[in-house]
C-alpha cells in the first residue's frame, strides 16, 4: 500500500488542537488577563478589556476581544479600540503561552501628548531605552517580540509639540512591522487630514540604538495632492532628537498646511513652495542649508532656519535669486487703491503682524514689481514683536540707484508708517511714465525723503502723512508746454500761446524742488526750474490725500547764463488738476490786454455799465 505524509498530519493536527484547546479552554476574564499582561511587558501600557473576548484555533490561532482601552498612568497616550484582532504565535500556545504575532485595531480612537512620556519602566521598550549599551539587560530587552500592528478605520488626535491646537486624523489604516525591539520598524498606509487623504512611509534602520541616543539611518515619504516631502538620512535619539540628510519637499498650499499645525508663520501671500537641501531637525526647530527653493514660480539658493516656541515661529536666513517676481510673493497685501483710482478706505489687517518673527537677507540680481524692474538687489526684512523693517540697502532702477526703509508697528490709532530714503540719477521719465499716465518731466533726479504716518486705512494713513521732500532734477525738459517759445511770442502774438505753447516741452538745466508734507498736502518751499531762455518758479500744494495739484508758476526770460532779463516778458499761469493728468491754464486776461487786436475790445468791454436786475436797488 501506498504511503501517505498527509495521514501524519491528521493526528498531529487533532493533538495540536487539543493541546491548545485545553489549556484555552478559559473564561474571557483569562483571555483578557493574558492580553494585558503581554501590553505591559512589551510597552509598558496598561490593556483593559470590558468586552466580549474569545478564542479560536483554526484556520489559524486567534483571539478577538471588544471594547479595549490601552493607555499609560498618566494619560499621555490613550488608544479605545471597539475591536482588538490578534493572530498568535503557534509553538508558545503549545506550552500555555500567549504570545502575539500580530494585532489588528477595529476604529480605534488615539489620543496622543508629545510633550508627555507614555512608556513606563515595566515594559520592554522603556527597559530597552534606559539600557546600557551592549549590557545584557539590553540584549535581552533587544529580543522582545513585537509584531505587526494594524489600525483600522481610525482616529487620532495628536498634540504637536511648538502648535498652538491638536492636529486631527481621520479615516487612519496604517501597519507597523516590528518584528522585534532591535529590528528594523516600518510604517506604512494612509490617513486623512485636513479633508485630504496622505499616504505615508517611514523606516527605521535601528529602533532600539536610536531609544539609547545613539543614531540610526531613518526615511520619510509623506504623499498627496497639495503636498509631498520625502527625507533620508540619520536620526539621533536622546532628550534632543535630531534628523541629519537629505530632504525635498512640494506644497501647494503651504499656508493652509501651517495653519492647520497651529503653527502661525510669516510667510507671506506664499503658498506655492518646492525645495530641496540639507536638513537639520530637531522637535522644535528646522535649519536648511545647500538649499534650493522656490517660492510661488521664484527660485532662490541659500540658507533658512525655522525655530517654533509655543506656537510662534521664527523664520530667519539668506536667500538669493537671479530673477524674481514680486506680485505672486505680496498678493495678500492690502492694494493701495481702490477700483475708483482713490486710495483704498477699507481697514487694514494688522492681526497678522504679531503672528511670528522673522529675520531674512534677501538679494536678486533682477526684481519685477508689475512694470518696474530693479536690479543688484541687497534687502532685508525683519519682523520682531509684531513691527515690520523692510529696509533696502542698495538697488538700481530707472538707470540710477535707491536705498530706504520702511518700519510698520500696528499701534491703538492703526498702522504707524514711517519711510525714508534716498535716491541718485535716477531717469526721471521712465519713473514718472510708469507712475502716472502722462509722464511730465525728464532728466536725471536725486533727492531723498523723510515721513511718517499713522491710520486705518491706506487713504487715512496717507492723509496723516507729515515730513519732508527734495528732490534735484538736472538736464532735462518739462513735457507738454513750451514756455521757452511762449514768452518769445507773448510780446508780438500772445493770443497764440492759447493752443502753441501747448505742445513741445520745456527745457532746463536744473529743477530743485523742496516741499514739506502737513496731514497729506505737499507745500512747496522751493521749486525753481531753470534753463537757457526761461525760468519757472512755482508756488502751491500738492494733494497726496486728493491726488490733485494746485500751483502757481511764473516764467520769465532768461539771458546768456540763465539769468532772468530785466523788464523781460513775464507769463503767469496754473497748474491744477490730477496729477497724472493736471491742466494747464493761463491768464486770458493779460494776455488780452497784450495783444494789440484784442486789447481795444477788453477796453470797451470794461467801460459798458453793469445791468441792474429788475426789483433790485442799485
Amino acid at each position: 500500500m501506498k504511503f501517505h505524509p498527509k495521514w501524519l498530519l491528521l493526528p498531529l493536527a487533532v493533538a495540536l488542537t487539543g493541546v491548545a484547546s485545553a489549556h484555552w479552554t478559559l473564561s474571557g476574564e483569562a483571555l483578557r488577563q493574558e492580553l494585558a499582561d503581554q501590553v505591559m511587558q512589551t510597552a509598558g501600557l496598561r490593556a483593559n478589556a470590558q468586552g466580549k473576548a474569545s478564542f479560536a484555533v483554526l484556520p489559524r490561532p486567534r483571539i478577538k476581544i471588544e471594547n479595549v482601552l490601552i493607555s499609560d498612568d498618566k494619560g499621555a497616550l490613550v488608544i479605545h479600540a471597539d475591536v482588538l484582532r490578534g493572530n498568535l504565535r503557534l509553538w508558545p500556545l503549545l506550552s500555555g503561552r500567549m504570545e502575539l504575532s500580530s494585532v489588528q485595531l477595529d476604529k480605534p480612537d488615539v489620543s496622543y501628548d508629545y510633550e508627555e512620556r507614555p512608556f513606563s519602566r515595566l515594559g520592554a521598550i522603556a527597559r530597552a531605552a534606559q539600557s546600557a549599551p551592549s549590557s545584557d539587560e539590553a540584549r535581552s530587552a533587544d529580543r522582545t517580540r513585537v509584531g505587526t500592528i494594524t489600525l483600522v478605520d481610525g482616529t487620532a488626535r495628536i498634540r504637536q509639540l511648538g502648535a498652538t491646537r491638536n492636529v486631527a486624523l481621520d479615516k487612519i489604516n496604517l501597519t507597523l512591522d516590528w518584528p522585534q525591539l532591535s529590528a528594523p520598524a516600518s510604517l506604512n498606509g494612509t490617513f486623512i487630514w485636513q479633508d485630504e487623504t496622505r499616504e505615508l512611509a517611514a523606516w527605521l534602520g535601528k529602533p532600539t540604538d536610536l531609544m539609547r541616543g545613539g543614531d540610526s539611518a531613518a526615511s520619510l515619504k509623506l504623499d498627496s495632492e497639495t503636498l509631498q516631502v520625502a527625507t533620508t538620512g540619520t536620526l539621533t535619539g536622546g532628550a534632543s532628537m535630531q534628523f541629519d540628510g537629505r530632504v525635498s519637499a512640494t506644497s501647494k498650499a503651504l499656508r493652509s498646511f501651517t495653519q492647520a499645525l497651529g503653527l502661525k508663520t510669516p510667510l507671506l501671500g506664499v503658498n506655492q513652495l518646492t525645495l530641496s537641501g540639507l536638513a537639520r531637525a530637531g522637535l522644535s526647530s528646522l535649519s536648511l542649508s545647500a538649499l534650493k527653493i522656490n517660492i510661488d514660480g521664484n527660485p532662490f539658493e541659500g540658507t533658512l532656519a525655522l525655530q517654533a516656541n509655543h506656537g510662534r515661529a521664527t523664520l530667519s536666513g539668506t536667500l538669493a535669486a537671479d530673477t524674481i517676481v514680486l506680485a505672486p510673493i505680496i498678493a495678500e497685501m492690502p492694494a493701495l487703491t481702490a477700483d475708483s483710482g482713490a486710495w483704498n478706505d477699507d481697514t487694514l489687517p494688522l492681526g497678522g503682524f504679531d503672528d511670528a518673527d522673522m529675520d531674512l537677507r534677501l538679494s536678486a540680481s533682477k526684481a519685477r514689481l508689475g512694470r518696474t524692474l530693479f536690479e543688484d538687489v541687497g534687502a532685508s526684512v525683519l519682523l520682531n514683536g509684531g513691527r515690520l523693517d523692510v529696509a533696502i540697502g542698495q538697488a538700481k532702477v530707472y538707470g540710477g540707484q535707491i536705498k530706504g526703509r520702511v518700519t510698520l508697528n500696528p499701534g491703538a490709532q492703526g498702522l504707524e508708517l514711517r519711510t525714508s530714503g534716498a535716491f541718485a540719477s535716477i531717469e526721471a521719465e521712465a519713473l514718472t511714465k510708469d507712475m502716472f499716465r502722462a509722464f511730465r518731466i525728464s532728466g536725471t533726479a536725486s533727492g531723498q525723503f523723510d515721513l511718517d504716518g499713522q491710520g486705518e486705512t491706506i487713504a487715512a494713513l496717507v492723509r496723516s502723512l507729515d515730513g519732508t521732500v527734495e528732490t534735484r532734477f538736472q538736464n532735462g525738459d518739462l513735457h507738454g508746454i513750451d514756455l521757452e517759445r511762449a514768452l518769445r511770442s507773448l510780446e508780438r502774438r500772445p493770443l497764440s500761446i492759447l493752443t502753441e505753447a501747448r505742445n513741445g516741452r520745456t527745457g532746463f538745466e536744473t529743477a530743485v524742488v523742496s516741499a514739506r508734507l502737513t496731514r497729506g498736502t505737499l507745500e512747496f518751499t522751493q521749486a525753481l526750474v531753470s534753463g537757457l531762455g526761461v525760468q519757472v518758479a512755482m508756488t502751491g500744494t500738492a494733494s497726496v490725500a486728493d491726488r490733485k495739484l494746485n500751483l502757481r508758476a511764473m516764467a520769465r526770460q532768461t539771458g546768456p547764463g540763465t539769468s532772468v532779463r530785466e523788464n523781460g516778458p513775464q507769463l503767469l499761469l496754473d497748474i491744477r488738476g490730477p496729477w497724472d493728468e493736471p491742466q494747464i491754464i493761463f491768464d486770458k486776461e493779460s494776455l488780452m490786454r497784450r495783444s494789440e487786436a484784442a486789447a481795444p475790445l477788453l477796453r470797451a468791454l470794461e467801460k459798458i455799465p453793469a445791468v441792474t436786475a429788475p426789483g433790485t436797488v442799485p
